[in-house]
């Protein structure tokens, strides 16, 4: 009988300590990520192993200024989310006479129907394609090789392509867009992944904030910010995501889908809207941004309240993206600028809903974060 209870004693102890499991971090994650940084970090678990893409150095502002150019789709994994290693380059700069030849801007994987997808963004104006278009490749194997489905032509003119697979096997893409105007929109259609086109009309999901352009004489675009009934011309910014929109990520839950998106207005931070279809409408969350970082001066120039926790050293954190966490629940990935380290790193943080389905606000960590399993 003593044996049997000592048994049972040793058993509990051991699912107590397996229970009480913790997981600790603290943002801006490093090791293993080139020291120039990587930006739009975007992490999928795969087994045993998280793997990370991104944009990586030279980014573009670098390509034209020293003529390096990016070298294409960057891998990383780790098995704790802390210690990343280099894979390889999964998608490698061409000649120069494909259409995706430079920047290779906001890459991401997404495991659909046992493949894997990877998107990219690039550009090459001695070809014509003198914005950024949107494209991607396949792998039966998330390490590779892939093959590059928009060989010939990309799949439409955008940024920061991302995919989405809805419960019925359809597939839609999501990218962002700039119009003549210079206005911004976020616009998805369903893409045929095997023939690489779009097979339905392009919606609009969001725009940015409440703001109207018009043309001086000169033909230049000047911004109206309209506020009530006045309707005067002011120099304040009215909604945090009117200076521009990018960087969407959609995800299901519950029966609700959330759009993911980015704003460099304040500093650069992330908010979402949710529709009860894939194809809309949506409707922006009333409690956005929940998640980023703010700079103080611009705050003030653009007629904002800045109330960011003045210790925290994150200017800008955003262009986030999805994934499962260590301790199952749903987090969120993103890069993060700050005032210490000398490029955009990896910034990691749950994801919390209430009960009502609605994301809570969070200020990106930067202390020691202890999570139990």
């Amino acid at each position: 009988m003593v044996k049997w209870y000592m048994m049972l004693v040793f058993l509990a102890g051991i699912m107590y300590r397996a229970h009480c499991q913790i997981f600790t971090y603290q943002n801006p994650i490093s090791i293993g990520i080139d020291p120039k940084g990587l930006r739009d970090c975007q992490i999928i678990k795969e087994g045993e192993w998280w793997y990370m893409t991104g944009t990586a150095h030279p980014f573009w502002e670098h390509e034209e200024k020293d003529g390096n150019l990016n070298n294409g789709v960057p891998l990383y994994k780790s098995k704790n989310l802390l210690e990343w290693e280099f894979v390889k380059y999964i998608v490698e700069r061409p000649d120069a006479s494909k259409w995706y030849y430079r920047r290779f801007w906001a890459p991401e994987i997404h495991k659909i129907r046992g493949k894997f997808y990877v998107t990219f963004n690039c550009r090459n104006a001695d070809k014509g394609y003198d914005w950024q278009h949107i494209g991607y490749a396949v792998s039966d194997q998330i390490e590779g090789p892939y093959t590059v489905v928009t060989e010939e032509k990309p799949l439409a003119r955008g940024n920061d392509l991302t995919l989405f697979e809805d419960d019925d096997k359809k597939v839609y893409a999501f990218w962002h867009n700039v119009l003549e105007d210079g206005t911004f929109w976020m616009g998805s259609a369903e893409v045929n992944l095997e023939q690489g086109r779009l097979v339905s009309d392009t919606l609009q999901a969001i725009g940015t904030g409440h703001v109207e352009y018009e043309r001086d004489s000169n033909g230049n675009i000047q911004t109206i910010f309209r506020q009530g009934r006045n309707e005067q011309k002011i120099k304040t910014y009215h909604e945090w995501d009117s200076q521009g929109i990018e960087g969407a990520y959609v995800i299901k839950r519950n029966g609700i889908y959330y759009l993911f998106y980015s704003s460099w207005t304040r500093g650069y931070e992330v908010g979402y809207a949710t529709a009860s279809s894939i194809k809309g409408p949506w409707k922006k969350a009333d409690n956005n941004p929940i998640y980023g970082g703010t700079i103080q001066k611009l705050c003030e120039e653009r007629g904002f309240r800045c109330d960011q926790d003045p210790l925290s050293p994150f200017t800008a954190v955003g262009h986030n993206a999805v994934f499962e966490g260590p301790d199952g629940r749903l987090w969120l990935s993103c890069h993060g600028v700050s005032k210490y380290h000398r490029g955009p790193l990896l910034v990691m943080d749950p994801l919390n809903f209430d009960g009502n389905g609605n994301i809570q606000q969070v200020t990106p960590s930067y202390l020691p974060q202890v999570i139990k399993r």
